[in-house]
């Protein structure tokens, strides 16, 4: 017998120990970006659930300023300088709410009413929604 047939081709199965480092890595690296991708995804739902929340509340307060009879409304004095205000709490968020009237704004015989909700999530949020009643 010649020494190249009693040597038989030793065959290998399997991956190496690189490959498989490799392959973790790219894998790591895909699982990470997609991570941060569901993080991402997560706080701008909760922000746009929060702002719809924003919007209800300062909603319902135009309504509340809009449906008082003129003599109540008259009575109620929120100048700018020192408006009146209010927290509620939605969403498992406290919102501050501040209202103010301007008489005879924009025109004669018209109160402007701007209300002003505030409320912090990952950060500080304020949102500035404005009505208008007849005198």
């Amino acid at each position: 017998m010649r020494p190249a047939e009693t040597m038989k081709a030793q065959r290998q199965d399997g991956f190496t120990l690189i490959e498989i480092l490799v392959a973790i890595s790219i894998f790591s690296i895909a699982v990470l970006g997609l991570a941060a991708g569901t993080i991402s995804v997560t706080r701008t739902n909760q922000n746009s659930h929060l702002n719809a929340s924003a919007i209800n509340l300062a909603q319902a307060k135009l309504e509340d300023l809009r449906a008082m009879t003129t003599t109540a409304f008259a009575a109620l004095v929120c100048p700018t300088a020192t408006p009146c205000a209010d927290s509620a709490v939605a969403s498992g968020a406290t919102f501050n709410r501040q209202w103010w009237i301007t008489t005879n704004s924009p025109v004669a015989g018209v109160n402007r009413i701007d209300v002003n909700i505030a409320w912090t999530d990952y950060a500080a949020r304020n949102l500035t929604f404005t009505g208008s009643v007849a005198q």
